[in-house]
């Protein structure tokens, strides 16, 4: 594989929820929904501010991988299902091999 390989742009959304159970909902509906093709989830440890305080949580990230033309649908979709008042819904572009990218784009 070449470096010109790896400069296939899509897109990496990232969120948290309280526990598996919510994450599955999400990932679920999305999927379900054809608006992405894969999600991964990672037990993770989290310390926030919150009202005035730190907190500590543990979470499940969930790491979204979607085409371009569906950020915005799938980080509305993340926002009206998720079960935090302020969730985290980070997004950005990165590069894939050219096969993943297909992949990605095919759906």
């Amino acid at each position: 594989m070449s470096f010109s390989d790896l400069n296939h742009e899509i897109y990496l959304i990232i969120t948290t929820e309280v526990d598996k159970k919510k994450a599955s909902k999400i990932a679920k509906i999305l999927l379900s929904e054809k608006l992405i093709p894969c999600v991964s989830f990672k037990n993770i440890e989290s310390y926030f501010w919150w009202e005035g305080n730190i907190n500590q949580s543990e979470e499940v990230q969930l790491m979204i991988k979607c085409k371009k033309e569906n950020v915005n649908k799938v980080c509305n979709k993340i926002a009206e299902l998720h079960s935090y008042e302020i969730p985290e819904i980070i997004y950005f572009r990165v590069s894939a091999n050219k096969n993943y990218h297909h992949w990605v784009n095919s759906f």
